[in-house]
């Protein structure tokens, strides 16, 4: 009866007619969502991509409803495929004509012509978007880069460049206000099930994030160790120490949303800013959803004359080695305190250089750590 109804009432004939256009039109939406941003995670070497999955799963939904809707076409095409024989066989009496039937040459159509206008237009725009090929004898600057800061591998131009003074070892401000972290107490775990157990974790719990484990978490990356000749946690060739530690604040117990910096020889967070961070820097992470459900985010900058006044060609080597020596310790920390954290290395240098505030020259952001409440 309803179907009987369905079919003789215009206006319901109509919905369905325009029903399946939006259908139509939200698959195509969503699969070139799900193409591009499939694209960007694999060019960038992302393990997830804003919305990715969930665009994956409309399109797969519409297709469904797509496939209902259109039911009994579907149907009746199958059904053709079934007696090809009978669809294809001659009449028994053929139709005879007093007039020439005309001979259609076949000809290039708009349909045609668009169609092969708009492949072509997106074979070009891969062809200069995606990474072209390179031969096996061309290297690319950082491989440039690793045989010029090789010892002697930079020759008498080494010898003729002005590496700068030695700057100053610590950054500060002093005209922000103060937040004292409570002394450090790391947990009491055994090391070796604390390696064994570190994971990139990206999902995280809502919640707020004790001001105790902050405090640990930062000790961990750059504490002193060593008061009398100010040794810290994480290694740096010649205790130059050129890398200097944002925090990035959503949800921690006592301390406002905002951007903070860590004073390392205070044991101090130093309140740059405040302000609901977790936008700008998903943004800045190209849609990496992480940045902004963590309950913190670490940002590690380097102020590269700390090391390049002494290690000239090989300063930025070291810097690198001592970022990753304080991301493996929050690593490290992290899981110690039942913890989540995640290391990210896909950004946009320019937007989370201008969010903290470096010229990203003289000082500029090479890492990003999240860090966050995770289930057991």
């Amino acid at each position: 009866m309803v179907r009987v109804l369905f079919k003789s009432t215009k206006p319901l004939r109509k919905v369905h007619r325009h029903l399946g256009y939006v259908v139509i039109v939200g698959m195509l939406l969503t699969g070139v969502y799900v193409l591009v941003s499939g694209l960007l995670a694999h060019l960038f070497g992302f393990p997830q991509f804003l919305l990715h999955r969930w665009a994956g799963y409309a399109c797969a939904a519409l297709v469904v409803l797509h496939l209902v809707l259109n039911r009994k076409r579907i149907r009746k095409y199958l059904l053709s495929l079934r007696r090809p024989a009978e669809a294809a066989a001659p009449s028994a009496t053929p139709v005879l004509s007093a007039q020439p039937v005309p001979q259609v040459r076949p000809g290039l159509g708009r349909r045609a012509l668009l169609v092969g206008a708009l492949a072509g237009l997106g074979g070009f725009l891969a062809g200069r978007l995606l990474p072209g090929t390179r031969s096996p004898t061309e290297e690319d600057l950082g491989q440039q880069y690793h045989r010029w800061s090789m010892p002697g591998g930079s020759g008498l131009a080494g010898l003729r460049l002005d590496w700068g003074p030695r700057p100053p070892a610590l950054k500060t401000y002093p005209q922000s206000p103060r937040v004292s972290l409570p002394a450090p107490h790391p947990p009491k775990v055994e090391m070796w099930q604390v390696i064994a157990a570190r994971r990139s974790r990206r999902e995280y719990l809502p919640g707020l994030l004790s001001l105790e484990d902050l405090s640990a978490l930062l000790y961990a990356a750059q504490g002193v160790t060593e008061p009398r000749w100010g040794f810290r946690a994480a290694p740096s060739a010649g205790a130059l120490y050129p890398i200097e530690t944002y925090v990035a604040i959503h949800a921690v117990e006592g301390l406002e949303p905002g951007l903070y910096h860590y004073a390392v020889a205070d044991h101090a967070l130093e309140q740059i800013r405040l302000g609901d961070l977790r936008a700008p820097l998903v943004a800045a992470g190209i849609g990496q959803e992480m940045l902004g459900t963590a309950q913190v985010c670490f940002i590690l900058t380097a102020v590269f004359q700390r090391t390049r006044w002494r290690y000239r060609e090989r300063a930025y080597r070291y810097i690198l080695l001592e970022a990753g020596h304080i991301g493996q310790n929050i690593y490290l920390a992290a899981t110690g305190l039942g913890l989540g954290a995640c290391a990210v290395g896909a950004f946009l240098d320019a937007q989370v250089n201008d969010l903290i505030g470096v010229d990203g020259s003289e000082e500029a952001v090479l890492y990003l750590l999240t860090v966050g409440k995770v289930a057991a």
